[in-house]
């Protein structure tokens, strides 16, 4: 069984990157099910349905909700961009420090996400039609994904993603694999080839996983079915903040 985990996890960056696909895939298929399918990971499927809704002619919240997405998921990047600027003198103690932090944020963010997702279920908020009233909600989820993003951008994988699943990762992942049938390139090289086309598919199967999962709970326990979730990603925050420690731990001890 060890001999498999360290298999398809060959270090805590792939561990990480591929439970925020797998979280990332259940976090998705509840927002396309419960708010008006939008994609709070996925922006150019929003642009998509705000550009239909648009050209119909009407121009009310409806028409707009899709495109808001979007704007929210804009201004996201822009204070986040200007917090870099402002505390770019701020050093973490190691190199696990940043993601410690921004999984047990995402901690809280998911938490929240859950019981005010159930409360407006319930309540009747989240209605057959999208309303101003369900906007906090998807702010809560886009701050979250945006996070997530960002710990898959530099979850130290060493390969050119910055989301869990798009299209430039099918491609990717169908490239490096032929690629590594081409006996004109080097053993090492077609090894690699093999390994970088391998993490591709690691990422589609988790997200696809999860995504799975979630939908089928989903009709049962719906925004609650994300507690599964919670919980994958409260364990990767324990065990984020344990390789921080021994880290730190061992710099003490070299000097």
């Amino acid at each position: 069984m060890k001999k498999i985990h360290s298999l398809i996890y060959r270090s805590m960056n792939h561990e990480i990157h591929y439970a925020m696909s797998f979280i990332g895939g259940g976090v998705e298929i509840i927002s396309f099910i419960y708010l008006y399918k939008a994609l709070i990971g996925f922006m150019t499927s929003n642009l998509i349905f705000g550009i239909n809704t648009l050209a119909n002619g009407k121009f009310d919240f409806i028409s707009i909700y899709h495109i808001l997405i979007i704007v929210i998921w804009m201004l996201i990047a822009a204070v986040h961009q200007i917090m870099i600027i402002k505390f770019q003198r701020l050093k973490m103690k190691t190199p696990w420090h940043c993601y410690a932090i921004a999984l047990t944020i995402n901690c809280f963010l998911l938490g929240s996400f859950i019981i005010l997702g159930q409360r407006m279920l319930t309540s009747g908020a989240i209605g057959a039609e999208p309303t101003p009233v369900v906007i906090p909600l998807v702010i809560n989820g886009l701050i979250f994904m945006y996070i997530q993003n960002f710990l898959i951008k530099s979850g130290g994988t060493n390969h050119p993603t910055t989301t869990s699943v798009v299209t430039t990762v099918y491609i990717l992942m169908v490239t490096k694999i032929v690629a590594y049938f081409n006996k004109e390139h080097s053993q090492s090289d077609r090894k690699a080839s093999l390994d970088e086309g391998t993490h591709y598919l690691m990422v589609l199967l988790h997200f696809s996983i999860g995504a799975f999962i979630i939908a089928k709970l989903s009709d049962a326990f719906g925004f609650y079915s994300l507690g599964l979730m919670l919980l994958v990603l409260i364990f990767i925050t324990f065990k984020t903040w344990r390789a921080h420690k021994t880290s730190l731990r061992d710099d003490v001890i070299k000097e």
